[in-house]
Order: structure tokens, then sequence, then C-alpha cells
């Protein structure tokens, strides 16, 4: 009994929680649906593996990845952006099965938005996910956007389909591996981008030096990147993305959490936040 009613309040908090979302007034109703008919009541169709988000039918490849994705995009809004844009251009590097996708079209109705997802479930996921919804102006591709262009190696699990820590860094993942084409972020970069969304698993550093190096980081008015801290061992390279940053004439805010007591090289998820200091919102 006391298990129920823990629970029960944790949905009431969440729901409050909702309320409290600086968004509009239609959005949270959405999402309050969302969280009550996929989080709660768990109304999905598990054997078709579908659900209702919004009024869009999605399908995800487990369960739990999608309640994560949905808690990260939705709930905690990590990718959340304020422009004057009606239509702004959105770049999504790490679509997975395109909950992201549908938070931004979400929020803006009429953005452009250019996707990367290198995983053929994952990416297949997508592509039935954009069609069968009819979303308009998204351009997917299955490449993984790298600091190096040709065939890479991409590490998964077979036993966890579209699994949210596959990367093109083996320790991130030391499981099965295949060959994927890696492409130059910087080739897709050629108008003004109101947001970059990166969470690829590693490879960030590698994707802004290369942005960086090329001249495109200039055309970027705000961005979300996870940044993963130690997925290499004792490798301390935080300071090197926040100069580039700095030096493009970025501001950004971090955030981060590490459990307690801490350690040393410890893997930490940290979410920075950067916008141009000369673009006012």
């Amino acid at each position: 009994m006391r298990k129920v009613i823990h629970t029960l309040v944790n949905h009431i908090r969440t729901l409050r929680y909702i309320g409290s979302l600086k968004l509009g007034k239609d959005l949270k109703t959405k999402i309050k649906k969302i969280y009550l008919r996929a989080i709660v009541f768990k109304r999905i169709d598990s054997k078709k593996r579908n659900v209702n988000v919004a009024g869009y039918k999605i399908n995800f490849l487990t369960y739990r990845s999608f309640e994560w994705l949905f808690r990260e995009m939705f709930l905690d809004q990590e990718y959340y952006f304020i422009t004057e844009n009606r239509s702004p251009l959105i770049i999504d590097c790490g679509s997975n099965i395109g909950m992201s996708i549908l938070y931004f079209k979400l929020m803006y109705p009429e953005s452009k938005i250019i996707a990367f997802e290198p995983d053929e479930d994952a990416f297949s996921c997508l592509k039935k996910n954009i069609e069968r919804n009819q979303l308009q102006s998204v351009e997917i591709h299955k490449k993984a956007v790298s600091g190096n262009e040709g065939k890479t190696d991409f590490y998964y699990d077979k036993e966890d389909p579209g699994s949210l820590v596959m990367s093109t860094i083996r320790e991130r993942l030391p499981k099965q591996k295949r060959e994927i084409d890696a492409v130059h972020l910087s080739k897709y970069i050629n108008e003004e981008v109101d947001f970059l969304k990166m969470d690829v698993e590693g490879a960030e550093l590698s994707v802004i030096q290369e942005i960086s190096n090329s001249g495109k980081l200039n055309y970027v008015k705000q961005m979300a990147i996870e940044y993963h801290h130690h997925i290499i061992g004792e490798e301390d390279v935080l300071s090197t993305m926040l100069k580039i940053l700095e030096n493009a004439g970025f501001g950004y805010q971090i955030s981060s959490g590490l459990g307690r007591p801490f350690g040393r090289n410890k893997m930490q998820d940290i979410l920075i936040y950067a916008y141009k200091k000369s673009t006012s919102i």
C-alpha cells in the first residue's frame, strides 16, 4: 500500500511540474496527456510497439528507451530553446527513433530539421515515424557526424535495439560493432542554424572541432551538447570544448548530475547549453 501511495504522489508531483513549465497552455496539456496515457496507464500496443504521442502514432524499439526519451525531451526539457523565427532551422545529431524531432515539431511546427542517426534499427524506426505521421520539412541521414569522414566502426548491443548509448567510441558500448558511414557536419551547414542538438555519445568534441575549423560554427545561434566526460578513463578534455565555444563568442550554461561520493574517472553526462552572445532572444 505504501508503494502505491508513493507512486501516486510522484505522478501528482510530475503533473504539477508539467503545469509549471514555461510552455504554452496547449503544449503543456499535450504533455500531460502523453504522460498519463503512455507512462502512467501504459496505453501502448506492446505487440506492434506503438504509442499515441499528442495525436502522432509513434513506433518504438523498446518501451524502456521510449520512456527515457520522453522524460528527457518533454519532462526535463533538455532541448528547449527560444527563437523569434517561426520556421527555425534545427540540426539534430543523434535522432534515435525521432522523439526529439517530434518535440521540435510540437514546439515549432514550421521548423526545418536536418537529422542524423547511424544505427540501422533506430533509423528504420525514425523513418517510419516521420513518414506515417507526414512530418514535413524533415531531412534524415543514416550517417554519423564525426571529425573524420568515411567508414568507421559503430558499437551497438543486439540485445538492446536502439540503445541510447550506441557510439563510435568502443569504450562507451563495448559490444558488437558494424561499419557505418561518417560525415563532416560542416557540409550540411550552409545557412544560419537556429538550434543544434548533439547527442553523439563521445564524438561531440571532434564534431565541434570540425565545424569550428571549417568556419561553420559561426552559423550556429544556439546549441545543446550532451558531453560525455570520462568515456575514456583519465581523458580530461572538457576545457578544450569550452575554449572552442568561448573563442567563437558563445556563452554557456552547464548541467550535470554526479552521484556521491565523488570518485576518480567516473563517466559523467554533462549537458552544455551554448548561445551566441551577440544574439538577443
